[in-house]
């Protein structure tokens, strides 16, 4: 990659800044793309392959790397799965004390362009004989090129001599950017408008008002699987939970919708909120904000397990094999599922953004700081399908796809000087509920909360270097997450078999230099 940037600095603080980039990547990729099942199960009934030999004593046959295992184009050879560039130009506007009758206002403005290409490509999947394991499939390629104009101006709303005493400042904030691209569903306005107010005694109220559209992130290229139950070349399995044959877990042919049809997603967000401040020695912040989204056609992805759960919504998406005879059933197992994304019908959210920090500047030649973060949803309602009924997915969800923890919080205290710092760091999960068709496997109506505890030590190296200067230095810290060893809540439903927050592997350390100059 290439990157220049230049900037002028114009008469009256007027600013000019042009930045552009250019990148290229080639990826190449040697090694497997999956392994034959049928021809697996054929050398285990011809005893040529024994699964449960001791692997530390023998290895597989060579028919399991001649005959079973595929590889993308060929045996031991780099296939080139990517050819990709990108051309990136922006142009920015800007003066940070712009005179108007109110006040000393920002204004920025700008316009920035983006082109990417991805070349198109070929794939024959083979065996390790080199005989072709499927047809050869076609990457299709693709060039996009998007552009948007941008501007914003933060500006107060009335001169501070003409406001009230009890009001400091009052102050706005408009921005406005279009988005445009050469595929002609890809064009939009988004506003945002925000409002605060400066009262006296350290309070602040603040709101405002934004509104935006989302487009599916593009894709530059797509594979096309046949799913005709012949052979297991190329396919990609999932193991899911059934619960219209009880709760029974098996795989499934699992592979992406090729051409998904889904509109752009509109939302609208009001958010209004209050600051307190205060202090220097001891300085006290906090804050609370209340939020209120609502969204509609919002794009959401769906997964092998989303879609067994809302077979009744997505019947298309989801392939049963017939019942056998004497299956007692009901249906028959799914035979393979489309992934992919899709729109909700509408949805409606609304929660409570709180913050508190407090810092002592002057404790024992040093500063002393607390904090706590917590999020907390009021209210989450859906409704998937239009007509299909609304879903409160915080107390009776349907599907485990979106995963909402009513509240979650972070907090923590620290203290610091010029030299050395260490600190402890809280988590807090609440309890996360589960649809009912994941009872039986999870074995409980819901996932229990989880606590995790972290701690840090930091210290300044530098000065005992001789090399060491004001503008050079080095400093190391040693960290420790999960330091009481906290056991991660039970999930039957995912891979790994609990519920992962962050790195679940148990206790880790980590240690960390960095280096300044």
């Amino acid at each position: 990659s290439a990157v220049l940037g230049l900037q002028l600095k114009l008469p009256r603080d007027w600013r000019v800044s042009l930045d552009t980039q250019i990148a290229h990547n080639l990826t190449k990729y040697r090694g497997l793309a999956g392994l034959d099942r049928d021809r697996w199960q054929q050398l285990v009934d011809a005893g040529k392959y024994n699964p449960l030999r001791d692997t530390q004593l023998s290895g597989p046959p060579r028919e399991i790397y001649d005959q079973v295992l595929i590889y993308r184009n060929a045996r031991d050879r780099f296939s080139t799965l990517g050819n990709y560039e990108a051309r990136d130009v922006a142009l920015r506007v800007a003066h940070d004390a712009l005179a108007l009758p109110t006040g000393r206002a920002a204004l920025n403005a700008g316009a920035d362009f983006r082109s990417t290409f991805l070349a198109r490509y070929s794939e024959t999947p083979r065996y390790g004989d080199g005989t072709p394991a499927a047809e050869t499939a076609e990457w299709s390629g693709r060039t996009l090129q998007r552009y948007s104009v941008f501007g914003e101006l933060r500006a107060p709303l009335a001169p501070e001599s003409r406001l009230p005493s009890w009001l400091r400042s009052l102050e706005s904030d408009l921005a406005v950017r279009y988005i445009a691209a050469n595929s002609g569903r890809e064009s939009y306005v988004a506003p945002t408008i925000g409002l605060k107010a400066e009262l006296r005694g350290g309070f602040a109220l603040r709101g405002s008002f934004t509104t935006s559209s989302r487009y599916p992130t593009p894709v530059m290229n797509r594979r096309i699987f046949n799913l005709d139950g012949g052979g297991g070349g190329g396919l990609f399995y999932e193991e899911i939970h059934d619960p219209r044959r009880g709760g029974e877990t098996y795989n499934v042919i699992s592979n992406e919708d090729p051409a998904p049809a889904v509109s752009p997603e509109s939302a609208a967000t009001q958010a209004l909120g209050i600051v307190f401040q205060r202090g220097r020695t001891h300085r006290l912040r906090a804050t609370l904000d209340f939020v209120d989204t609502r969204k509609v056609n919002e794009l959401v992805g769906l997964n092998a397990q989303t879609l067994v759960d809302l077979e009744h919504l997505f019947p298309g998406r989801v392939t049963r094999s017939p019942l056998a005879a004497g299956d007692t059933r009901g249906v028959g197992p799914i035979f393979s599922v489309y992934r992919g994304t899709t729109n909700l019908a509408w949805r409606h959210s609304q929660n409570w953004n709180g913050a508190l920090d407090y810092a002592w500047t002057e404790c024992l030649g040093g500063k002393l700081d607390f904090y706590g973060r917590l999020l907390l949803f009021q209210s989450y309602k859906l409704e998937r399908v239009t007509g299909s009924g609304v879903i409160d997915e915080l107390y009776h969800p349907d599907s485990d796809d979106l995963g909402l923890l009513r509240y979650r919080a972070n907090f923590g205290a620290s203290w610091s000087d010029r030299h050395q710092a260490f600190g402890l760091d809280g988590h807090y999960y609440h309890s996360r509920k589960l649809p009912v068709q994941e009872w039986a496997v999870q074995g409980h109506r819901q996932i229990r909360p989880f606590w995790q505890f972290d701690a840090y030590l930091q210290q300044d190296l530098g000065r005992w270097l001789p090399w060491a200067r004001d503008r050079r230095g080095l400093t190391a810290q040693v960290r420790v997450n999960n330091i009481f060893r906290s056991g991660f809540p039970i999930n039957r439903l995912d891979s790994s078999g609990v519920q992962p927050y962050g790195d679940w592997r148990d206790r880790t350390y980590s240690l960390s230099l960095t280096a300044t100059f």
